[in-house]
């Protein structure tokens, strides 16, 4: 069975081999994935493109805007800031939250309880799966 994937390189949808296993943890076959978001992974074509271009991001100085913007995000009222970076599986785009475990459960909680940042719309999206889960 494949699933679907985005290319956040290229930006289109892609249909991965079989046996791969879904971002939840679990093998694709035998389970259900109706509530799991897409996973972003540049598809094979544009693997080695994306990696290039990750290396000479990382070689160069960054851009100091984005830099400061990134320090403001507001701070998650989880506790997560004391995680171990090695530790780290993930991170929220709407503030300072890391994953040390991920789930579809795991990220519906943080955003309908912790994420100060996050788009009312997400939060109530959020608690509505929670509840009927």
């Amino acid at each position: 069975m494949s699933h679907r994937h985005y290319c956040d390189f290229a930006g289109h949808d892609w249909q991965c081999s079989g046996d791969c296993e879904c971002i939840c943890g679990l093998p694709m076959e035998g389970h259900d994935h109706s509530e799991c978001p897409v996973e972003l992974r540049a598809c094979p074509e544009h693997a080695a493109e994306q990696q290039r271009s990750i290396a000479e991001a990382l070689s160069s100085e960054p851009d100091p805007a984005l830099a400061q913007r990134w320090r403001e995000r507001p701070s998650c009222e989880c506790g997560c800031g004391e995680a171990e970076l090695n530790s780290v599986v993930g991170w929220c785009l709407h503030c300072d939250h890391v994953y040390v475990n991920y789930s579809p459960e795991i990220e519906n909680r943080h955003f309908a309880d912790d994420c100060p940042g996050a788009p009312e719309e997400l939060k109530k999206s959020a608690r509505d799966r929670l509840v009927r889960h």
